[in-house]
């Protein structure tokens, strides 16, 4: 009987644990009930001084936003794209009343591919309107007019030490011609409206090629000066670099030059390349005068190319390709004058069937 009091005096205990349980639990669900309606107190001000000391993340500050473009990547701001002058012909327009491109701007003082202002003022008043020019990059990324980094043309210059673009405009050449940027061929295309250039970019590297064309386009751009691409003639030098350029901007005039790729100087040959530029738009050919045949000139005029040989210095050669179909001439020196001098003095013309 002892037993069973004992054990009645735990079963009190065991209900009275089990109340207190019970109870905890209500308090705490009720507490929780509270906590969830709360409304959110207002959000603090935060210090002056703990902003500027970086205490706050990034995603909970104001952002600071530059007050232009140019403030945060140093660049000058956009110029307005000017407008085409009315009237004023493209590339192809006015290489077709020409039979002569100067090549490098020209020869000054026997030199040649100097890609000099002087070279370019000669060749001007001369009455040459068509100019080839040889472009390449700097140590900076940007373009200027140079046939190769060739050392003694300017101070400091060599294939191993290639100026940035602000060392390359303030080293005069061979000490005494005025050395041009890209920008600066711009400028003297926007002040001589009847010239047209051909590029000479010499790379076919998808890598260098499109750095190049991205930095004439910027520049381009930059001066507002976009519309003068009609005025120029890219030169490309096989199908995939034209694919390249392509794809960085679609020109309105294109030239197919040969020397890079190679030529076999047969008449399938020539009929292929002259198949390709005309399902890509491309305006011309150019290749070695000893390349020419006359036999090609039937497929040029299928096809609706033009075909240029360089590089000719001599009259007489040159009237022998310009008479057996050729459309026009790469040359240093020759001049309008020149050609119509040695037309009136009768100078016999020379075969263009020779073998290479």
């Amino acid at each position: 009987m002892a037993r069973y009091k004992k054990f009645g005096k735990s079963t009190k205990l065991v209900y009275t644990l089990f109340i207190l349980a019970v109870l905890e639990l209500v308090c705490l669900a009720g507490l929780t009930a509270f906590l969830l309606t709360r409304p959110a107190p207002a959000a603090e001000a935060v210090p002056a001084a703990a902003k500027d000391a970086g205490d706050i993340p990034d995603s909970q500050a104001a952002p600071v936003l530059p007050a232009s473009a140019s403030a945060q990547t140093g660049q000058p701001e956009p110029v307005p794209e000017k407008e085409k002058p009315a009237g004023e012909r493209n590339a192809w327009e006015i290489l077709g009343e020409t039979q002569l491109i100067t090549h490098g701007m020209g020869e000054v003082d026997g030199v040649t591919t100097l890609n000099c202002l002087e070279g370019f003022l000669a060749q001007y008043e001369q009455g040459v309107r068509a100019f080839e020019v040889d472009l390449r990059l700097t140590a900076d990324q940007q373009v200027v007019l140079r046939h190769d980094w060739r050392a003694g043309w300017q101070s400091g210059v060599s294939e191993v030490s290639i100026p940035t673009m602000k060392e390359f405009l303030a080293r005069p050449i061979l000490k005494q011609y005025t050395p041009l940027s890209f920008r600066d061929l711009l400028l003297l295309m926007e002040e001589y409206p009847d010239i047209c250039v051909v590029t000479d970019t010499k790379f076919t590297d998808a890598e260098i090629v499109t750095l190049q064309f991205r930095a004439m386009l910027r520049d381009a751009e930059e001066l507002g000066l976009s519309y003068l691409f009609d005025r120029m003639i890219i030169q490309v030098y096989d199908p995939l670099m034209f694919k390249v350029v392509d794809g960085v901007h679609h020109f309105s005039n294109y030239i197919y030059t040969l020397y890079s790729e190679g030529f076999s100087t047969t008449e399938a040959d020539f009929r292929e390349k002259a198949a390709f530029c005309a399902e890509n738009g491309i305006g011309g050919i150019t290749m070695w005068d000893r390349w020419w045949r006359t036999s090609f000139a039937p497929a040029a005029r299928e096809h609706g190319i033009k075909v240029y040989a360089h590089t000719v210095n001599e009259p007489a050669e040159a009237l022998s390709l310009l008479d057996s179909g050729v459309s026009g001439i790469y040359t240093d020196s020759l001049t309008p004058a020149s050609l119509t001098e040695s037309t009136q003095a009768g100078e016999p013309t020379p075969s263009t069937e020779g073998e290479p």
